[in-house]
């Protein structure tokens, strides 16, 4: 007795096909949405880590660290110290050992580097804002030190005098290709850091039910775009 092969017949693929292409339309956002997300947090993890090392070290040399954007050459190590025009690009802790609130070649030392966008491959986008105790903003300084007495502040460029203790620096990062607000959002990593220099980290999509008895929440772990 001879055996039937069994198999697909067309139609039974050609439904199976269907019911693939379906499964992957719905699924695909929801992907692409998830792979943008985890960029952005796993960046923000790293800008955390290097304020929170730069704080530590600034008490165990004695001296002031400071973190500022900077450019990232080809080969991966940074240049132009405190250039406003690289926020973005990348971030260095820098010990001043020279104290004056700048970063000196051959004098000051390099600590780390956090490579936030490579030249021309802009994945996620940063926002760097300053606010008062009564979560008013009151800037965007981008030059942040950490002294060895663990006080805290920030200045708008190098060199200037910090604002010692003045209220909280924002950083918000999100993916680079959202379009709307709420995708911006959706995508979004918040990290602050308190008059102390202490750093924190929430999500940009946080649901605040009262602003006015949760100011800070509304403040600080809400993802804006800036004006």
């Amino acid at each position: 007795m001879r055996l039937k092969n069994q198999g697909f017949t067309l139609t039974e693929l050609l439904i199976v096909i269907a019911i693939v292409a379906i499964m992957a339309t719905i699924a695909l956002p929801n992907m692409s949405d998830w792979i943008a997300s985890r960029r952005t947090a796993s960046q923000a993890e790293q800008v955390v880590n290097l304020l929170r090392f730069a704080r530590s070290e600034a008490v165990r040399l004695n001296v002031p660290v400071y973190v500022c954007p900077v450019a990232i050459r080809k080969d991966g190590n940074p240049d132009k110290y405190c250039d406003h025009s690289y926020a973005g690009e990348g971030l260095a802790a820098f010990a001043d050992n020279n104290k004056d609130g700048s970063y000196t070649r051959n004098n000051d030392t390099n600590l780390r580097t956090v490579i936030l966008n490579m030249q021309d491959q802009k994945r996620v986008s940063y926002q760097f804002e300053t606010y008062d105790f009564k979560y008013t903003k009151t800037g965007n300084n981008k030059v942040w030190g950490f002294l060895p007495n663990g006080m805290f502040g920030h200045a708008k460029n190098a060199g200037d005098k910090l604002s010692i203790a003045s209220g909280f620096v924002k950083i918000s990062l999100t993916d680079s290709v959202a379009r709307d607000e709420r995708t911006k959002k959706s995508r979004s990593r918040i990290v602050w850091l308190d008059s102390s220099g202490r750093v924190n980290e929430c999500s940009g999509d946080s649901i605040v039910k009262d602003d006015n008895e949760n100011s800070m929440a509304a403040t600080l772990c809400e993802y804006k775009t800036a004006e």
